[in-house]
């Protein structure tokens, strides 16, 4: 009898152990991905700062892609920097040819015609990649679909 009381608590105790291993290597992962995330959204804002300091001067992101020849661009990634990008260059005499997304069904894109990342990708002058902490996976993936340059819309931001 004493053997099986003994047993028990020693699988209750590894049990107990256990259980709290686990936890805490999903808290740590939980807590990276968190600060991931903070880390992704503080660079959000410093971009978004720094953009809002240039139109403050009466400077517009068009003069980048003047300087560089680009007339026409497609941009990757669908979200609300996409949307701040083609509202930026509405007036300007830069075209937005396309965006591509892995989801093309983006309800929120402001861009009619949107191709997925593995589609045959219509020619253009340069792909602006908004989702910028991710640029050099994607860079990787679109650079054999296109021939053309690859930037992130932070390149583009901080150097006008």
């Amino acid at each position: 009898m004493k053997n099986n009381s003994f047993c028990s608590a020693v699988v209750s105790a590894i049990a107990f152990v256990s259980g709290i291993y686990f936890v805490e290597k999903y808290t740590e992962r939980k807590i990276d991905s968190l600060q991931n995330r903070v880390n992704v959204l503080s660079d959000h804002f410093q971009l978004l700062n720094h953009w809002l300091e240039l139109k403050n001067e009466g400077k517009n992101i068009a003069s980048y892609f003047e300087e560089m020849s680009y007339s026409h661009i497609a941009i990757y990634g669908m979200a609300e920097l996409a949307n701040r990008l083609v509202e930026e260059l509405e007036d300007s005499q830069i075209t937005v040819d396309y965006g591509v997304d892995r989801d093309v069904s983006c309800t929120i894109s402001r861009i009619d015609e949107i191709f997925f990342p593995d589609d045959d990708l219509p020619e253009t002058d340069v792909i602006v990649v908004t989702p910028y902490a991710s640029f050099d996976d994607i860079r990787e993936m679109l650079k054999a679909r296109v021939n053309c340059p690859i930037i992130s819309l932070e390149e583009v931001i901080w150097s006008v």
